[in-house]
């Protein structure tokens, strides 16, 4: 009977150990949820995919995704932490997925300073940028002149409030800063 009864205690008491074990931890108080995106920055992204249909469009990329320092400057670890907390708007890749161009939507949030620094870093690695106001999105087919023209002249806002294009930096297919 002795042995019934710690028999019966042993059991017990692995079985309780193993449901705790295996209780669900409740989730860290500390974080929540947050959207991808604005709705600003949506409602441009349908228009990029519209505009874009045959490229690939990826938003809010970190910036240490495209580019990184280049070794033996010395100041790796700096440069790597300059570029690490931030992101693109938009990267937008050819069906190669060779990147076409960083597009950025700069609304009252965009730095100037900022902006021109993370331009500069991107123009670095012959990366070209395509700013747009949120004030004035582009049309679709303004969206292709700016991604698949040669030339270096931004396009006319035709309310004479200015051009589309905020700014087109260095980059690849023959753009000129």
């Amino acid at each position: 009977m002795h042995l019934n009864l710690s028999l019966l205690a042993v059991m017990l008491l692995v079985g309780l150990v193993f449901a705790v074990g295996n209780k669900r931890k409740t989730p860290d108080p500390r974080y929540c949820a947050r959207p991808l995106m604005t709705s600003n920055e949506m409602e441009f992204f349908e228009r990029l995919r519209r505009a874009l249909p045959d490229e690939h469009i990826f938003p809010q990329v970190a910036m240490s995704a495209l580019i990184e320092p280049r070794p033996g400057t010395g100041k790796r670890l700096s440069d790597f932490n300059r570029i690490s907390q931030k992101r693109v708007d938009f990267a937008i890749y050819d069906t190669a997925l060779q990147l076409l161009a960083v597009v950025e939507l700069d609304d009252r949030t965009h730095n100037r300073k900022r902006d021109a620094a993370r331009d500069a870093a991107l123009a670095t690695a012959s990366i070209r940028t395509i700013r747009f106001r949120s004030t004035r999105k582009p049309t679709e087919a303004e969206i292709r002149l700016a991604m698949f023209s040669d030339g270096d002249v931004a396009p006319v806002d035709p309310s004479n409030k200015g051009p589309l294009v905020v700014e087109r930096t260095a980059g690849i297919r023959g753009w000129r800063a």
